[in-house]
């Protein structure tokens, strides 16, 4: 019997990030719109035409894959029986891998963009066969997911060049990246604020300066607690542990704090919280 997150777990709900495995028929369409998140198509099997406002009718052979900016229109069609691999994410890795890459093109005096498919190289390739045998087992955990985001964007850091990462990220660092899309891309992955001003690539008084701007009425140490109400439900019903150990791990002054907190946002204390949600699961 498998092991399955509890549904007040955040990673029972869907993930910020992850992939989406398809199947298609020679003939059949698939049009990755525009939207919140990016895309990656690695093409397992068969070959497609590919037509956006930058390339029209390119073919992309098996063993490839190309990156999907998310201001595009992608329609993708089947030349012959495809399999692809779609990873969704809002932004790749830190914010200094987009920062280096950037740094590169500006220093190429001939550096110029291209549309153009990359070669799934060996580690990549060990990557997505472990991937795929976990979404053909069905596991549905958004951790996985995450995680295997996280080592997708290793991997293009240190098993590709820059040169090729440059220009197919190209879009990412073209264009102004929203600083609510970095913020609530990482916030997940943050231990606590200062890390979450690292992963945005901003020092910490930059960081709350820029953040009043996008988010008034909040400090950031404020939204990121109201954020994670969900997670420290979740610790409270699922868990033994003490309530001192939780509030430090919410980077908590005290326990009275998690406390106000909880009385705050989830209607009583961290105590009566945890008895209130487990009387109602017994």
């Amino acid at each position: 019997m498998r092991q399955l997150c509890p549904k007040s777990c955040p990673s029972a709900k869907e993930p910020f990030s992850g992939f989406r495995k398809y199947d298609y028929r020679a003939g059949e369409k698939f049009v990755i719109e525009p939207g919140e998140v990016n895309h990656i198509v690695f093409v397992m099997s068969g070959t497609l035409w590919l037509d956006s406002e930058e390339c029209s009718h390119f073919e992309v052979k098996q063993g490839s894959l190309f990156f999907c900016y998310n201001c595009g229109h992608y329609a993708i069609e089947a030349k012959e029986d495809l399999q692809m691999i779609v990873a969704y994410f809002a932004r790749p890795g830190a914010a200094c891998d987009i920062a280096s890459l950037l740094q590169f093109a500006k220093s190429q005096d001939d550096f110029q963009y291209n549309f153009e498919a990359v070669p799934i190289n060996e580690q990549l390739g060990e990557m997505l066969l472990l991937l795929k045998r976990f979404m053909d087992d069905d596991v549905p955990c958004a951790h996985m997911h995450e995680s295997m985001i996280e080592l997708l964007f290793v991997i293009f850091r240190f098993y590709y060049d820059v040169e090729v990462l440059a220009n197919l990220f190209f879009n990412l660092f073209d264009h102004a990246v929203s600083f609510r899309t970095m913020v609530e891309g990482n916030r997940v992955k943050a231990r606590n604020l200062n890390h979450l001003a690292e992963l945005c690539g901003y020092d910490i008084n930059t960081f709350n300066v820029v953040f009043r701007r996008h988010y008034p009425g909040y400090t950031p140490g404020v939204w990121m607690q109201i954020q994670r109400k969900d997670e420290i439900l979740a610790d409270l019903i699922e868990s033994d542990a003490p309530i001192y150990h939780i509030s430090k791990k919410y980077g908590f002054s005290s326990s009275s704090h998690l406390g106000e907190y909880c009385k705050k946002y989830l209607g009583d204390t961290p105590t009566k919280v945890r008895a209130k949600y487990r009387k109602k699961r017994y």
